[in-house]
């Protein structure tokens, strides 16, 4: 059954600790032609408790998880709302792409999988039919970053920042428990991901999904990266015929390792001049241009679902 008719809406959505003005040129090209023909508006959406980003004032911000089972305050019940305040606006039914970078694609996956509803063969939110959902930069398999970063450990630094910014209200029990938040959920094989990477094979099959990753170091941080990068990113070789320990740095975007963007289920590109940001620069920067010119026909094909 053809719904070529359907109205089409798009919605950005940023990373971790990001803020909407982060897909600004992602939301500029899709308001541009071609893309304004098939995209009756675009949204750039925050889940953050600001529709400007992270406030850094608000606990809920740090230490929401991307979805518990046990409690509706996460980042995808957020989300999720603010999805449905948009499509409240249409009286029809309408198509949704969604267009995720980094952590938002995490967020935007718990939302479809825990909080849609299927039905006449589609995956439905609210009034509105999700067609396809673009993952840039991902760590839908974790990432390397929240893994070695709780040796710091990420408890010192989170608590470190409810201080600064929650000075006056002290530090209560609430502020210790962290093993639930959004950073901790993105640490590889974490429960949160073994969950949320269970096969849904209709969530699968009636979404087109995209992912897209970047091989480049991100190289404007000057010497930040010479120390991040064996740190974060290395991979340990034990010579057992001469006692030395080879490090190797493993394919990543500056934040996120290659490996663990792809999806088995979904269409996956590599763009290997991308760094982690790049992946949103579709108008300033070349690599931005190709991963809009690897995603373009998938965009601009009419919905046949």
């Amino acid at each position: 059954m053809s719904h070529t008719s359907r109205k089409r809406i798009a919605v950005c959505c940023h990373g971790f600790l990001g803020a909407p003005i982060m897909l600004h040129e992602v939301e500029n090209t899709l308001n541009e032609d071609p893309f304004a023909q098939i995209y009756d508006n675009v949204f750039n959406i925050s889940y953050y408790s600001s529709k400007y980003g992270i406030n850094f004032s608000r606990p809920y911000d740090l230490k929401t998880p991307i979805y518990d089972e046990n409690t509706s305050q996460t980042l995808a019940h957020h989300f999720y709302a603010q999805i449905c305040a948009v499509l409240k606006n249409y009286q029809e039914e309408v198509s949704l792409d969604i267009f995720a970078h980094s952590m938002g694609g995490l967020v935007t996956r718990s939302m479809v999988k825990y909080l849609s509803k299927e039905k006449n063969n589609s995956i439905w939110i609210r009034n509105g039919i999700i067609n396809n959902i673009f993952l840039l930069g991902t760590p839908n398999h974790g990432t390397r970053l929240a893994q070695c970063s709780i040796n710091i450990p990420i408890d010192i630094l989170m608590t470190g920042l409810n201080l600064v910014f929650e000075l006056p209200d002290g530090v209560t029990s609430d502020d210790l428990q962290l093993f639930k938040s959004q950073f901790m959920q993105m640490v590889p094989n974490s429960v949160f991901l073994k969950h949320l990477n269970r096969r849904s094979k209709n969530i699968e099959e009636l979404i087109t999904w995209v992912t897209v990753r970047g091989l480049k170091w991100i190289k404007q941080l000057g010497w930040l990266p010479v120390v991040w990068q064996p740190f974060l990113f290395r991979r340990l070789r034990i010579d057992h015929h001469f006692p030395f320990i080879h490090v190797g740095i493993i394919p990543n975007d500056g934040l996120v390792d290659a490996s663990r963007v792809p999806l088995k289920f979904a269409t996956n590109f590599t763009v290997p001049s991308a760094t982690h940001m790049d992946l949103l620069n579709w108008k300033t920067k070349k690599s931005g241009r190709q991963v809009l010119r690897l995603i373009k026909p998938i965009i601009l094909t009419k919905e046949e679902k």
